[in-house]
């Protein structure tokens, strides 16, 4: 890894009205150029696609362009690693052989500047929840998958994006608060089992705190806030992103 490590979750592309896909496609762009000019690497938390499925001889148009500025980082020296989200799990061989991407399935644990760190989407952690449960494991069963993969493209992302509305939807009714969040909770248990520093996705919501040396990181999203976290060796800090103006908040 590299002296600077830049980390973006839940860009959800695809999932907003043209407009706002535009924008959201803009910043995504100028941030990748930003970690290629810098020569850093990246860590994407999950749900960069808002439906991800891959087919065997199809490339989704609508993604383009972003897959194409993936590989041309890469190929200039960035190292980019990928853990799946929950709506987006379905990445696969072409995201690794032909982009580049190394891609992890839940979790990516690793020690970058004398500090331990525990890095994943963030979905399911911190309960037990048996709906989420029974749903992967409905989703990643493989006679499952290949009966999608039957499904005509168009129909298939149709279906999908739907799907993933509803999703969505359902979450956004919940309001949101760190008291006493499972995700919290999660990370204070990651910290006394010896890790330095905990960093989520999935809840779109930008928050960092440190208690006694320990760090809790949630990266937020890149359909509102455009929101990062900054690995580096003066620490772990959370950013915001807006085209060439760059608030920072510790």
């Amino acid at each position: 890894m590299k002296d600077i490590i830049y980390c973006i979750s839940d860009a959800h592309l695809g999932a907003d009205d043209k407009i706002k896909e535009k924008r959201k496609e803009k910043y995504l762009l100028s941030f990748l150029e930003k970690v290629k000019q810098e020569k850093a690497d990246l860590i994407i938390g999950g749900d960069l696609f808002d439906f991800y499925f891959e087919y065997n001889s199809v490339i989704p148009r609508l993604y383009f362009d972003v897959l194409a500025k993936l590989k041309e980082i890469i190929k200039a020296g960035v190292s980019v690693w990928f853990i799946a989200g929950n709506h987006d799990f379905w990445v696969g061989p072409f995201f690794e052989k032909e982009i580049g991407v190394r891609v992890y399935k839940k979790s990516m644990k690793f020690k970058c500047f004398s500090k331990r760190i525990y890095f994943a989407h963030g979905d399911g952690l911190g309960r037990f929840d048996l709906g989420h449960l029974l749903l992967q494991l409905l989703l990643r069963q493989p006679i499952n998958i290949f009966l999608f993969s039957l499904l005509h493209p168009n129909c298939a992302y149709a279906l999908g994006r739907w799907v993933s509305k509803m999703s969505r939807q359902k979450s956004s009714k919940n309001k949101f608060s760190l008291e006493g969040h499972p995700l919290k909770s999660f990370a204070e248990n990651m910290w006394e089992i010896g890790y330095d520093a905990v960093i989520l996705g999935h809840i779109h919501y930008p928050h960092i705190e440190e208690k006694d040396g320990k760090i809790f990181a949630i990266i937020g999203d890149w359909i509102d806030n455009f929101s990062y976290i900054r690995i580096s060796k003066n620490g772990i800090s959370l950013h915001y992103f807006k085209n060439k103006t760059i608030e920072q908040r510790k």
